[in-house]
């Protein structure tokens, strides 16, 4: 199972692309969000609705 820092460095790279690729700012605020969450759990995050 990959560790918290290799889970880190996936999503920043995944950001990158997407952000090269033209991605829409709400794919990019995902994955924000999703590196928020494994960075600092305890923290209030803003999230997103999924609906």
């Amino acid at each position: 199972m990959a560790d918290q820092q290799e889970i880190l460095t996936a999503i920043g790279g995944r950001i990158l692309a997407q952000i090269e690729a033209g991605a829409t700012s709400d794919t990019i605020l995902k994955l924000a969000e999703a590196y928020a969450w494994i960075a600092a759990p305890d923290n209030g995050h803003g999230g997103f609705d999924a609906s």
